[in-house]
């Protein structure tokens, strides 16, 4: 048990790579399309991403603290400064539904992940 202690103490965080900065910018753009749709000013044609917005951005700061070993703190900084500076842009749309697809997916592949196990079959 020391020896893992030791082993975890003495990883070194990595950069975040291109995935991870993408991944921060998707987050970006459907929290700020969520904040614009609290407000009132969102693109109509925009889907509502109020509510799985949020469970991705957890799910995409997990799997970027997990993958990088940059503590959640300074994942949370950096996506909360991607949403202030994306805040300041123009909606885009074909950015946005590029977002939403990869969020979809990836809260469809955690669902099925979350699913219990079925119940074995017992021979009569």
């Amino acid at each position: 048990m020391m020896l893992l202690a030791m082993a975890l103490a003495t990883t070194t965080p990595s950069p975040l790579t291109d995935a991870h900065q993408d991944d921060i910018a998707c987050v970006a753009v459907l929290a700020t399309l969520a904040e614009k749709q609290r407000l009132g000013s969102a693109p109509l044609d925009a889907p509502d991403v109020r509510q799985q917005g949020k469970r991705w951005a957890g799910i995409v700061g997990s799997r970027i603290t997990e993958q990088s070993g940059q503590p959640r703190e300074l994942v949370a900084v950096a996506m909360a400064e991607a949403a202030k500076a994306e805040f300041q842009r123009p909606s885009n749309l074909a950015r946005i539904n590029m977002c939403v697809v990869q969020m979809t997916t990836e809260l469809a592949t955690a669902d099925l992940v979350d699913q219990p196990l079925h119940k074995p079959v017992t021979s009569k």
